[in-house]
C-alpha cells in the first residue's frame, strides 16, 4: 500500500528574516501577519505578486459561501497531508464560520461522515475526484449544479486546485507551524492514499460551452483580446471568460508561469508537459507540445516526457525535473533526492517557481478536464491519451 513520505520537521527554505530584506520583500511583507508561509514565499516577491490576486480572490472574494470554501480547502489539505494548510484553515474555519471540532474531524473522515450535510458530502466527493482523477464525475457535477451557478462551479474547482498547489509548496519548502497554530490533523484517522493515475474517461463534449466572440459582452471581448489568434479565441479562454470577475486574476498568474517566470523555457515546458500527461489533460498537453517545440525540445524528447523520468536520454537535471513533477502529483511533496539535485541548478526563487509551475498547471488541468474544454483543430492529438 502506497504511503506518504514523512513531512519535514524543519524548513528546507528558511523564512526571510527581518534583517537584510530587499525593498521588494519589505513591500510584500508590509502589513501581513508574521506567518512563516509569507516569510518563506518572500524569497520570490515577483511570483507572489503575480499569484496573490488569484489567492486573494479564492480566499476572500469568490462566489462560494465561506463554509463551503473552507470544507474544500480543508479536505484538500487532508488529502495532501499538509499540516500547515490544515492548521491555518482549521483556525480560519472555527473563527469565520463557527466550525466545530466534530465537523473538522468529519471533513477528514470523508463523504461517509454523518456530521456533514448532503451537499457538503458532495463537496468532499468533488475535492476527492479532483485530487485523484483530476476531473469531476458526471454524478458529482450534477449534484453541484443543483445548487451552484456556473461561476460557483468554476470557483469550487479552482479553490481545490489552488490549495493543492499551496499544499505542494508548504510541504516541499518545509514551512513549519507558527506558534499560535494549535489545530492538528486528526491523528486517529487512517491517512489517505497518494494520488495515482486518473481513471475517469475524459469528456467528449463541453459541460460549459465556450463563448463565441459574437456572444461575448464588450467587457468579455476586451478580456480575451490578448488571446485572439486569427480572429479566434482558444477554448480555454473562451470558456473561463464566462466568469469575468475571476478571469483576470487567474490570467495574471497563468501568464507568469507560462512565459514570464525566471525558469528557462525548456525547464518550464518539461514541467508543464509532464504535469499535463499525469493529469491526462490532452488539451494542456497538445498546446504545450507546440510551445515545447518552440523552446527547442525535439519530438523524441517530448515523447519521452510521457514515459517519465526513467525513460529517455535525460540529464540528471532533466530527470530530477520530471521526478519532481511526478512526486508533486503523487503526494504533494518533492523528495530530498529531487530537491538536492535541482538545487545544484536552480536558486531558491526558481525552486519556488518549479513547484508553482507544476501546481498551477495541475490546477488548470482540473478545470480543463472538469469543464470539458475540447481541443481545437490543428493541434497534435494522442491516441488513447494517458493509457
Amino acid at each position: 500500500m502506497a504511503t506518504f513520505s514523512p513531512r519535514l520537521i524543519q524548513p528546507r527554505v528558511p523564512p526571510v528574516g527581518k534583517d537584510g530584506r530587499t525593498p521588494a520583500q519589505d513591500k510584500m511583507l508590509a502589513g501581513r501577519p508574521d506567518y512563516n508561509v509569507f516569510k518563506t514565499l518572500a524569497h520570490d516577491p515577483e511570483l507572489f505578486e503575480r499569484w496573490n490576486g488569484l489567492g486573494l480572490y479564492l480566499l476572500n472574494g469568490s462566489t462560494l459561501p465561506p463554509r463551503d470554501r473552507e470544507i474544500v480547502i480543508l479536505r484538500m489539505g487532508w488529502l495532501c497531508q499538509a499540516p500547515y494548510e490544515w492548521s491555518q484553515h482549521a483556525r480560519i474555519a472555527k473563527a469565520s464560520v463557527n466550525m466545530t471540532d466534530a465537523e473538522l474531524h468529519a471533513i477528514a473522515a470523508g463523504a461517509a461522515s454523518s456530521n456533514l450535510s448532503d451537499f457538503e458530502r458532495t463537496l468532499i466527493r468533488m475535492t476527492d475526484e479532483l485530487r485523484y482523477d483530476t476531473e469531476i464525475s458526471d454524478a458529482t457535477w450534477a449534484a453541484l449544479r443543483t445548487r451552484y451557478s456556473v461561476e460557483q462551479a468554476i470557483d469550487a474547482i479552482y479553490t481545490a486546485g489552488q490549495y493543492q498547489l499551496v499544499s505542494m509548496a508548504l510541504n516541499s519548502l518545509g514551512v513549519q507551524l507558527d506558534p499560535e497554530l494549535q489545530e492538528r490533523m486528526p491523528p486517529d484517522l487512517k491517512p489517505p492514499q497518494p494520488a495515482a493515475a486518473p481513471e475517469l474517461p475524459r469528456l467528449a463534449k463541453p459541460r460549459i460551452k465556450p463563448l463565441t466572440l459574437e456572444a461575448m459582452t464588450a467587457e468579455q471581448r476586451q478580456l480575451v483580446a490578448p488571446q485572439l489568434r486569427d480572429g479566434k479565441v482558444p477554448n480555454l479562454y473562451a470558456t473561463l471568460v464566462v466568469h469575468t470577475r475571476f478571469y483576470e486574476p487567474r490570467l495574471r498568474f497563468g501568464s507568469y508561469i507560462q512565459r514570464d517566470s525566471r525558469l528557462p523555457p525548456q525547464t518550464r515546458e518539461l514541467l508543464i508537459l509532464r504535469t499535463a500527461w499525469l493529469a491526462r489533460s490532452e488539451y494542456e498537453w497538445a498546446h504545450h507540445v507546440v510551445l515545447a517545440r518552440a523552446a527547442g525540445l525535439g519530438d523524441a524528447e517530448i515523447a519521452s516526457v510521457a514515459l517519465g523520468p526513467r525513460a529517455g536520454n535525460w540529464s540528471d537535471e532533466q530527470r530530477a525535473l520530471l521526478q519532481a513533477a511526478d512526486e508533486l502529483r503523487r503526494e504533494a511533496f518533492m523528495s530530498e533526492a529531487a530537491w538536492k539535485t535541482l538545487t545544484q541548478h536552480y536558486d531558491t526563487a526558481k525552486m519556488l517557481e518549479i513547484i508553482y509551475t507544476v501546481g498551477g498547471y495541475a490546477m488548470t488541468a482540473m478545470a480543463i478536464n472538469s469543464l470539458g474544454i475540447q481541443l481545437e483543430d490543428g493541434y497534435p492529438r494522442v491516441r488513447n491519451f494517458g493509457k
